[in-house]
């Protein structure tokens, strides 16, 4: 049965049943889809199937997160400030939702988080502790929740956080250092976190730290199959490794 067909059958069969029926069969699709989606179209076509699925299961947080991550990539691949706007503030839409539904969801938090702080980040707001306290209390309950989501994702993003922020709002290349190691530890094999905790070496002045972090990168045969994204991090962490050498 091609994919069309399944989901068509998966719909009309949760319609009978009951989404808990066939939660796991259509979670699985979802994420297929979303894995595989390489393309603002892709993802698209993706966001009115979950919408299709919310119009019959209102309720389901997991769909409604799913949603609100879909947005989040849609922000991010567009080149349109009021398009990433537009998605980033959908995405903020769906996610609180979820969190309205489910108080427990790591990705409900982790996902409203993570589009509330790049929105601020677009409109040139990151100052602000209006984005900033809101931002740090979200990734911080998404740990207290489940701090493995997205391959330490939360600890990921507040290593960002204090890496980017001036020192006068809260900047702490110590606690940035300490988030990334810990996203490390919990996503050994995405490369972003070792990129962020090379560029918190380099900015504490360790670079001999940052050369043994960027060698991870370069060397490391990850098991994941996304391969597009393992050439993107090897070459980020050459050319900050050659960046390293020529200073």
């Amino acid at each position: 049965m091609n994919r069309v067909l399944l989901v068509k059958s998966l719909i009309f069969l949760s319609f009978l049943m009951g989404f808990s029926a066939h939660e796991t069969e259509l979670i699985k699709e979802i994420d297929y889809e979303y894995r595989s989606a390489s393309s603002i179209a892709d993802l698209s076509k993706l966001e009115g199937l979950v919408k299709k699925y919310i119009e019959v299961f209102p309720e389901s947080d997991k769909l409604l997160w799913r949603l609100g991550r879909i947005y989040f990539k849609l922000g991010d691949k567009t080149a349109n400030e009021f398009e990433k706007i537009h998605f980033f503030s959908l995405c903020i839409k769906h996610t609180r939702k979820t969190i309205k539904i489910n108080s427990q969801s790591a990705r409900g938090y982790f996902f409203k988080g993570l589009c509330n702080g790049t929105l601020g980040e677009i409109e040139g707001i990151w100052s602000s502790l209006s984005i900033i306290e809101p931002f740090k209390k979200d990734m911080e309950i998404t740990i207290r929740l489940d701090p493995s989501i997205e391959d330490g994702g939360p600890h990921r993003a507040l290593g960002n956080l204090y890496l980017k922020l001036p020192h006068i709002l809260g900047g702490d290349l110590s606690r940035s250092i300490g988030h990334f190691k810990k996203a490390t530890s919990l996503g050994s094999e995405f490369g972003e976190n070792y990129l962020g905790l090379a560029k918190a070496y380099i900015e504490n002045d360790e670079l001999l730290l940052a050369r043994a972090t960027l060698s991870k990168v370069i060397n490391m045969k990850f098991k994941s199959k996304n391969a597009e994204s393992i050439l993107s991090w090897q070459n980020q962490a050459n050319r900050l490794f050659k960046k390293i050498a020529d200073n």
